[in-house]
């Protein structure tokens, strides 16, 4: 399985559009394999969920996105964990053992999110 959190300063990022880069870690028997660090491209509507599709991402741990970004990870059968904070290495360890906490919020206000 791969899990992509959206990152910036090494903490899960408000708004996944707006993160700096994204860890992509590959687990496998409630282990991290691998871990690789991706440039988040410039942002353009729509990109995002498609590019980490791409990548094999399953699934994606964000502060928040839009509803668009959550309907298109959803038509890709990509799951969204949103409203989550914290350091990258504790949120993915939270995953791992079944601990993360994250809300169904959906963001509709795009300006607040440059974190």
């Amino acid at each position: 399985m791969k899990v992509a959190l959206s990152v910036s300063n090494n903490l899960v990022t408000n708004h996944f559009g707006y993160c700096d880069y994204f860890i992509v870690y590959t687990v496998e028997d409630n282990k991290v394999v691998e871990t690789e660090i991706i440039k988040n491209p410039p942002h353009q509507k729509g990109f995002l969920p498609s590019f980490l599709h791409d990548l094999g991402v399953d699934c994606i741990i964000t502060g928040n996105m839009g509803e668009m970004a959550v309907n298109m990870f959803d038509d890709l059968n990509i799951k969204s964990y949103r409203g989550v904070e914290g350091e990258a290495a504790e949120v993915i360890e939270q995953f791992i053992q079944g601990k993360l906490k994250a809300q169904d919020v959906i963001c509709n206000e795009h300006q607040h999110h440059h974190s």
